[in-house]
Formats: C-alpha cells, sequence, structure tokens
C-alpha cells in the first residue's frame, strides 16, 4: 500500500510490531537489498554471536519462535526496515512513534533514545527472562472478541488469576493469568455476550504478574542503559502517553513486563495530535489490521523488504 500526501509535511506514525510477527526468512530480502539494513543486520550478529543471521534466514522454526531468539529477531528487522526507510525517504516528517510490546523498543530506538547495539542485547535478555517465567508459572492467554473492555475488565477483576493482557483495539481484548483462571473467565466472557474467545498458543501469561518474575530481573539492566530523551514521541504501552524525560524509561519498560498493553490508546493519542498515515516496520501486518478497526479513515502501509519500503511513502 502507498501512503501518499500532497504536503510533504504531513506528519507519519510508526508502528512496530511484536513478539509473534516472526517468520523464517525475515530480513533476507532487507539484508540482501539495502546496505544499510544490511549493516544493522551485521551488527546484530556481531553483538549475539554467530548463527543468528541463520536462524534468521534459514530457521529452523522452532528456534526462531523461542522468545529469546524471537524478541531480538523481530527488534532487529524492525530497526533495519526503520533505517531503510528513513534512508529512503528522508523528506518524510515523522510524527510520532508506538510499537507493541517488544515493538516499543524498536520505537524508542528510531526515536534515538536506545542504542541499537544495547538494544538488541536488551530484548534477548527480556525475551529470555520471559521465557523462564513462562515455564515456572505455566499462564494462558485468549483473546476475547467483540465484548466491552469494561465488561472483560471487570469480570476479571473478579476472578483470582485472571489479568487484562492488551486492549488491542475495539472488539478485540486479551486476557492473561494461570490456565484455570482464563479458563473461566473465558466461559464469563462468552455468557456476557463475547462473539467468541480464542485460547492464544503462547507459552505463558504475557503481560500479567505472572511475569513478576522476569519483571525483577529485567530492571538492574534497563537501569544500566545509557537511555536518551526521545527524539520524537514514543507512546508507552503502560499509559498510552508518551514519555517525557530518559529518567521514566526503566520503570515505565519494567512496569510493561506485568501490566496490560493499552494499543488501542497508544494509537488514539498519535490521531488526536492529527497523525492520520502510518507505516508500520517490520514483519507483519497485525498494526495495519488493529488500526483499521481503531480508525477505518486512517491510512497504514506495512513494509519490510525494500520494493515495500520504497513504494510505502511518496510525497
Amino acid at each position: 500500500m502507498s501512503i501518499t500526501s500532497t504536503s510533504s509535511a504531513a506528519p507519519l506514525g510508526l508502528l512496530f510490531p511484536g513478539q509473534g510477527a516472526q517468520y523464517v526468512g525475515m530480513g533476507k530480502a532487507l539484508y540482501d537489498g539495502n546496505a544499510t539494513a544490511r549493516a544493522m543486520l551485521d551488527e546484530a550478529e556481531r553483538v549475539l554471536g554467530g548463527g543468528f543471521l541463520t536462524t534468521l534466514f534459514n530457521g529452523p522454526a522452532e528456534a526462531l519462535t523461542a522468545t529469546d531468539v524471537s524478541q531480538p529477531a523481530i527488534y532487529a528487522v524492525a530497526c533495519a526496515a526503520c533505517a531503510a526507510f528513513r534512508e529512503l525517504h528522508p523528506q518524510c516528517r515523522i510524527g510520532a512513534a508506538a510499537g507493541l510490546s517488544l515493538g516499543e523498543y524498536s520505537a524508542l530506538t528510531a526515536a534515538g533514545a536506545l542504542p541499537f547495539a544495547e538494544g538488541i542485547l536488551l530484548v534477548r535478555q527480556r525475551g529470555a527472562f520471559m521465557q523462564e517465567a513462562a515455564l515456572a508459572t505455566k499462564g494462558a492467554m485468549a483473546s476475547v472478541l467483540n465484548l466491552d473492555a469494561g465488561i472483560i475488565s471487570t469480570l476479571c477483576a473478579g476472578i483470582d488469576g485472571a489479568y487484562v493482557a492488551n486492549y488491542n483495539c475495539p472488539g478485540q481484548v486479551v486476557i492473561s493469568g494461570t490456565a484455570a483462571a482464563i479458563k473461566q473467565a473465558s466461559a464469563a466472557c462468552m455468557e456476557a455476550g463475547a462473539r467468541r474467545v480464542i485460547p492464544l498458543q503462547v507459552s505463558g501469561a504475557f503481560h500479567s504478574p505472572l511475569m513478576a518474575a522476569a519483571q525483577a530481573r529485567l530492571r538492574p539492566l534497563l537501569d544500566a542503559v545509557a537511555w536518551r530523551t526521545p527524539a520524537l514521541p514514543v507512546l508507552s504501552n503502560v499509559n498510552g502517553a508518551p514519555y517525557r524525560a530518559a529518567t521514566e524509561l526503566p520503570e515505565t519498560l519494567a512496569r510493561q513486563v506485568t501490566e496490560s498493553v493499552r494499543w488501542e490508546d497508544d494509537c488514539r493519542w498519535m490521531l488526536l495530535q492529527g497523525i492520520t498515515r502510518f507505516a508500520e516496520l517490520g514483519p507483519g501486518k497485525v498494526l495495519q489490521g488493529l488500526l483499521k478497526k481503531i480508525e477505518p479513515a486512517a491510512l497504514c502501509g506495512s513494509a519490510e523488504t525494500p520494493d515495500e519500503l520504497r513504494a510505502l511513502y511518496s510525497a
């Protein structure tokens, strides 16, 4: 999809995907077709150690799906796609950036707040800590369709061990918690009028208090990063508002591990600033689909390959 405008000054919102967007072969066309992206992916290989790009390009899928591999993989490809996009379209004015869960780290790198080499090490550890917490707690998640978010929140509040993980868009809320609690909450949501409740194939109860151990281990690493104040508005998943200073980042990103992702709020903040055109950079098209449910009139294209990045924006 091409995003066009009659004014080069019209701002663009950048969106970055979260875990689950990975697939074997992602980033290969970018690596082969853009020197700037290739340099970033080569840096990821150097920082993470040999074999990262082999797994990224050739799999196997089981290895790429592991949380401590998929998180740095998606981060690296999204950041490389963003660097290539900005090189290809220097006239483009970025109004704000946001990322879904893991994608928030890509957004912070795009805004100059998190150096790429530090970021990829950080998200690898984040993924490892989350995976270990998931194995220890054996939680579950489910997507609730076409039921008011307030009703879902109230239902979860009345069930011990059930929480709202993601407020994605109107008609789509993800719940997270212990397996027993999610089974009970799923039945309660159906009884309350949900069109469907879909169990998610995930390894644990992400974005819930069951991730407290991961949060505790991640916080010292977040404190050690040389954060910078973002050069453009970056939306926090935790509160749906932009970061104001670098000092906010460690605490808020730690909270993100155990608290709800307020993706709809992030998108609505950008829309209220007059941003009506968006680019989803990196693998997948999930965020494009969510945005269309939040604001059908918004324009959004998704791009990862050099050809897609060239076609995405013109002015």
